[in-house]
């Protein structure tokens, strides 16, 4: 993910793109509007290309995805603890098994929640950048 960051950093400074150097919510809102619109976008093209079943489209709206998120770090100045947030995500995510270590299902296939079930901290994290 580092390697990623600083590419996407890059990016950013070479196109004049937003970055916010610590942890912030505070954001111009223009800024705001535009990257979730433009995720929106890439999200759709997700769905035209899945629907089509085109491989190649589905690799590109990913992956644009992938770089508009992870651009939006950066316009957040969540960039140097981006993988920390993620692996304490990927954690919260692991507890959703249940006490059998099974997952369980919605209808429609989504992981529940199981009673071990134990929240992401993302705020422990982000404090203690801001520190």
């Amino acid at each position: 993910m580092d390697k990623q960051l600083r590419q996407l950093r890059d990016f950013h400074e070479r196109f004049g793109a937003y970055i916010e150097p610590a942890p912030t919510a505070d954001i111009p809102a223009e800024v705001g509007a535009v990257r979730a619109d433009l995720i929106a976008e890439e999200l759709e093209e997700y769905r035209a290309a899945f629907r089509a079943g085109d491989l190649v489209e589905i690799a590109d709206a990913l992956s644009d995805l992938l770089y508009l998120v992870m651009g939006t770090y950066l316009s957040h100045g969540l960039q140097e603890i981006a993988a920390q947030l993620f692996d304490e995500v990927h954690r919260s995510n692991m507890t959703k098994l249940d006490a059998d270590g099974k997952p369980v299902y919605r209808t429609d296939g989504k992981v529940l929640k199981s009673p071990l079930f134990s929240p992401p901290d993302l705020g422990l994290i982000i404090r203690g950048a801001i520190e």
